[in-house]
């Protein structure tokens, strides 16, 4: 599309972790501009060959219909999504902010990792004029048990999220890069079952990549296997 027109020089007033920031200003080039109005809408980065760029640490579902709405009017956007594959857990005292523990999470994130949020945004699949691009890191999570935080995290709340280190990064796109996560090798139909298996992920986070395949048209449903659905490419 034409020339994109910057309106002027804004401040994304959404509350955001350390992540984040640290996160645009890892992308950012020279000629990229920061935090920049487009249509009434603040964009994370909008790079000096026009394409958008949207940083999200959290739900992808809720720039989902952003992104579409600036995909749909021409405009190229990269969702960038990270995933913490090490991940270091600190514990400040709730009174003195001191210093409690540090240790590392048992939990470490993968490529997989995104279709645990892209199930909420499925339509950016394959989607015209949308890339997705998935950035693996290091980082520092730091909680404090005050009370505020939710019952399942026994009242601790998340003070900040932080990047370490920037790992690998990979971005899909087209239909063919989308279905490299299916095993060339792996003759269809598809279940969440033999996929899981192949994959080494198990049945329910495969489930969740057919799921988004199929949502986006990639993929449609072949019948049954047992009480499981089967699917092959559209």
């Amino acid at each position: 599309m034409g020339s994109i027109v910057v309106e002027r020089a804004g401040i994304n007033l959404y509350s955001e972790y350390s992540l984040h920031a640290q996160l645009k200003e890892y992308l950012a080039r020279p000629g990229d501009c920061l935090e920049a109005p487009i249509e009434g809408k603040v964009i994370d980065l909008v790079r000096a060959d026009g394409e958008l760029v949207e940083v999200q640490t959290g739900h992808l579902g809720q720039i989902e219909s952003k992104v579409l709405e600036f995909a749909g009017k021409g405009y190229r956007v990269r969702v960038v999504y990270p995933v913490s594959a090490v991940r270091e857990l600190r514990r400040l005292d709730p009174v003195t902010h001191e210093l409690l523990s540090t240790r590392r999470s048992p939990k470490h994130g993968d490529i997989y990792s995104l279709f645990d949020e892209l199930v909420h945004a499925p339509e950016f699949v394959a989607a015209q004029n949308v890339a997705v691009e998935v950035i693996m890191i290091r980082s520092v999570e730091t909680k404090m048990r005050d009370g505020s935080g939710s019952w399942w995290r026994k009242g601790d709340r998340t003070v900040d999220r932080e990047l370490v280190e920037v790992l690998s990064s990979c971005s899909f796109q087209t239909p063919r890069e989308w279905l490299s996560f299916i095993p060339e090798n792996l003759e269809p139909p598809w279940s969440s079952v033999v996929l899981g298996e192949v994959l080494g992920i198990g049945p329910e986070r495969a489930r969740k990549i057919l799921y988004c395949f199929s949502r986006s048209g990639l993929l449609v449903e072949s019948g049954k296997n047992g009480r499981g659905k089967t699917y092959r490419k559209a």
